[in-house]
């Protein structure tokens, strides 16, 4: 076997030829066996400099030391805190660049990790403003070098640091000048950021979710357990001020965290409404009805997730009288938009308090073909009599597993629907669910673009 070339604290230069799901840039170096070298901050057309830092068998990691020439692709990020946030890595590329290649990832991960020839991945729907589309922020408190309080969000690959937010294009325009007033107000009311290290220090989290439909917004301090004794200056700092607008519910969250036991939260409502109101459009323009509380789970992106779940309807093709599976549920959001129009629906999470909330949102919605049940996917459905004629799958990250997937050929429902977070355990479990004589192929890949400027994509999936 010929010696490996390349040494630890190498330089080495190289043309950038595309992106991996994650945001590293890939190049290729030449040698007597080309080598594969991952290089963050490097984008497609990049001509760069870089210092060798992991050595595999079958691929490098290096630190970007200089771009020679930048791409042609490459644009002026729109945020001042791009070259330190972990945040919106992508925002130096063009928005239709990003699209392109996010479809690329998901048609390259069904080809290389999934082996289907030649899938059928329609084309991409981004999002009609790529700016603003969060519905959620949460933000950290810190400390910097002087001692002054910070709060903002955390600097790429540093899990406590924290910078000072002075601008955000993710949430709302005047979420950075909320954050700014926040961190001020802590500095002269002499308030200090918690710390892990040594477990002393008040304020933990500041978040701020809203109603992009019914512009609704709930703001909610985190502090640990001492005593947060200014609330009335603080309602009166967030509800009185010009350079942004009030929140309508303004809660304090104390977080309990002692050692073998579990981390308590204790929710008070300091202001306002108890409940944000949402609203999700249906495509024949009726709406859904949420409420939401602080700790409660929400599609991160609303106007986005209302065109996901619509894909979802469209290619389950769900009519009158299915019977429909949503596996691993979460809140039920995608079930209520089956509900209107399949015969029932059977929701399934292992998480409690998103069950709940599920059902919930169905009582409110006035919705009763549906019912949710807790408990892992393979348990509760393994010893179902009724057999669904659509099964919806959403899983974590980690996929389905061969099991689950296993279990899902024998059901034999007319169609699966896959919605995935990861197309590298996307193609993987469809290629057991697609495997000879399985019964199913692969008839579409959709991919929805929910988190611009960022390297996640989402993707659904047509089985039948």
């Amino acid at each position: 076997m010929a010696e490996n070339p390349f040494k630890k604290f190498g330089k080495i230069k190289v043309k950038i030829e595309k992106l991996a799901f994650g945001g590293a840039g890939i190049g290729y170096l030449k040698a007597e066996k080309p080598m594969v070298v991952f290089i963050e901050d490097a984008i497609p057309g990049d001509e760069v400099e870089a210092e060798i830092r992991k050595i595999k068998p079958n691929y490098l990691e290096a630190k970007l030391i200089e771009i020679i020439k930048p791409s042609e692709l490459r644009i002026e990020p729109r945020c001042r805190h791009f070259n330190i946030c972990g945040g919106c890595t992508l925002q130096n590329l063009n928005y239709g660049e990003q699209l392109k290649i996010k479809e690329n990832q998901v048609r390259e991960a069904l080809e290389h990790t999934g082996g289907f020839k030649n899938p059928n991945v329609l084309n991409i729907i981004g999002c009609r403003d790529p700016w603003f589309y969060r519905n959620k922020m949460e933000f950290s408190f810190g400390a910097d070098e002087d001692g002054n309080v910070t709060l903002g969000l955390h600097p790429k690959h540093y899990r406590w640091d924290v910078f000072q937010l002075e601008e955000c294009f993710l949430e709302n325009s005047d979420t950075g000048e909320m954050v700014k007033a926040v961190a001020d107000f802590m500095n002269e009311n002499n308030l200090s950021p918690y710390n892990f290290k040594n477990d002393a220090g008040l304020l933990r989290t500041f978040t701020v979710r809203e109603g992009k439909r019914t512009n609704e917004r709930m703001v909610n301090l985190t502090i640990s357990e001492a005593p947060f004794l200014k609330q009335k200056e603080f309602i009166q700092l967030l509800t009185e001020s010009k350079k942004f607008r009030a929140p309508t519910s303004i809660y304090l969250t104390n977080q309990i965290i002692k050692k073998g036991s579990r981390t308590e939260l204790i929710e008070n409502l300091l202001y306002g409404e108890p409940l944000l109101n949402e609203e999700m459009m249906l495509e024949n323009g009726a709406s859904l009805k949420f409420e939401i509380l602080p700790q409660a789970f929400f599609q991160t992106n609303t106007l986005q997730a209302e065109i996901l779940y619509q894909k979802v309807i469209d290619l389950g093709g769900i009519e009158s009288g299915n019977i429909v599976y949503d596996l691993f549920c979460g809140t039920g959001t995608i079930g209520l938009f089956a509900a209107h129009k399949a015969g029932s629906v059977l929701g399934v999470d292992n998480n409690e308090s998103a069950i709940k909330n599920a059902r919930t949102n169905a009582e409110k919605n006035g919705i009763k073909n549906v019912k949710y049940y807790i408990g892992d996917v393979f348990e509760v459905i393994s010893g179902r009599v009724e057999k669904p004629d659509i099964i919806i799958v959403d899983p974590p990250r980690a996929g389905l597993g061969d099991k689950l997937c296993e279990h899902l050929l024998t059901i034999g429902a007319k169609k699966i629907v896959y919605v995935s977070c990861n197309p590298s355990t996307l193609a993987r479990d469809l290629k057991t669910l697609c495997a000879l004589n399985s019964g199913y192929e692969l008839l579409a890949a959709q991919p929805v673009d929910m988190f611009p400027h960022t390297y996640h994509i989402e993707t659904v999936c047509e089985l039948a």
